[in-house]
């Protein structure tokens, strides 16, 4: 009897822990899926919460491919993020620093201005809405408020990749650069064309202007002519509305151009349908829709930081657009060239302001390829 007792108190010890194991998984799983669920809601419902305002310092975000590009970022935001976007626009400039105010004062999480021109309403702001947060895109600060952010893109390799670009297409062995303010947002194009060219091509000849003005299509134009009356085959323009009329001048004179910021066969020849668009090589894009968006994305997640902050193209923040309409006329030898410094750019092999350091390195290792 003893024995018997033993072996039942022990199958039956058994059997309760298997229930109780048995229970404690599902009590475990269904915890797990609870906070899995409850985990997502909270997220959802952080994110829906959140407010973004937009300023910008013109009265219209729709006439400005830069402008344009960075309003993406908070479409796709609210498309994705589901966040509740606002956009303040300004009349003139006095009206600049109020909407900025009125974007804090709306309650918004964040308020993003859109170029360099809205940095001083942006930092005045700041010091009194400390519980705002606060980006400009394009524009970086000497000293940061703790709830300031500035938002760079590297120009320098965008332009790097072009000036390779420009220097292999070039038939003539002269390129020209057409930049609008000396400003590091511009100068960072120009310096990192001429380097990318003369690492192409030691011989290339790299006409560089500076028109100091972003809104004269005719002032463009007319540089654009004297570069062509010079021998540029190739016309690079980092010149904001100047510089639209210089490509529409080069390409139109059956010269190659490149665009600036955004993929300009889109915002300046209209998908093709304005005349020139069969001479656009391509675009420097600066993604200004992606900076816009990252910050976003770090104020739902609760990661937003203060300071200066620079996407690039590991990032997707900078890069070239597609050849479009030029695809067939784009050697292969170019195109690998190219990926080849994309790649190079992108480990840090070259520096793209750096003008001599790299070169030899490049083409011994990276670009073993035959000249166009």
């Amino acid at each position: 009897m003893a024995i018997f007792s033993i072996r039942t108190n022990a199958l039956l010890v058994k059997k309760v822990t298997r229930v109780v194991w048995i229970c404690s998984s599902a009590a475990l799983a269904f915890l797990a899926i609870f906070t899995l669920i409850f985990g997502l809601k909270t997220i959802s419902v952080r994110a829906s919460s959140i407010k973004v305002g937009m300023v910008f310092d013109s009265p219209t975000y729709e006439d400005n491919d830069f402008r344009w590009q960075t309003y993406q970022g908070l479409v796709r935001a609210e498309d994705e993020l589901g966040v509740i976007g606002t956009v303040y626009t300004s009349t003139d400039p006095s009206q600049i620093e109020p909407q900025v105010q009125l974007c804090a004062l709306d309650g918004n999480d964040l308020c993003i201005g859109v170029g360099y021109s809205i940095m001083e309403a942006i930092s005045n702001t700041a010091a009194t809405y400390t519980s705002t947060q606060f980006a400009v895109i394009d524009a970086a600060f000497v000293n940061y408020l703790p709830n300031v952010r500035g938002i760079l893109f590297a120009s320098e390799q965008a332009g790097y990749m072009a000036g390779t670009l420009a220097a292999m297409m070039s038939q003539s062995g002269i390129i020209g650069d057409l930049g609008g303010w000396e400003i590091p947002p511009v100068t960072a194009f120009t310096e990192g064309y001429r380097n990318g060219a003369q690492c192409a091509d030691p011989e290339i000849t790299t006409i560089i202007s500076y028109t100091n003005d972003f809104d004269d299509p005719q002032l463009g134009a007319q540089y654009a002519q004297g570069m062509i009356s010079q021998g540029a085959d190739v016309i690079f323009a980092a010149a904001g509305g100047t510089g639209v009329g210089a490509i529409l001048t080069a390409t139109q004179s059956s010269v190659w151009a490149i665009g600036v910021d955004t993929d300009q066969y889109y915002s300046v020849f209209m998908s093709g349908t304005v005349p020139g668009s069969n001479y656009l090589l391509s675009s420097a894009m600066k993604r200004t829709d992606n900076g816009a968006f990252y910050s976003i994305a770090d104020v739902v997640s609760g990661t937003f930081t203060s300071g200066t902050i620079i996407y690039n193209l590991a990032d997707d923040g900078v890069g070239l657009a597609p050849f479009h309409e030029t695809d067939p006329s784009v050697p292969l030898t170019v195109r690998a060239r190219i990926n080849m410094v994309r790649q190079a750019l992108i480990s840090g092999v070259i520096d793209p302001l750096n003008p001599e350091g790299p070169c030899l390195v490049i083409r011994q290792q990276y670009l073993p390829i035959a000249n166009k």
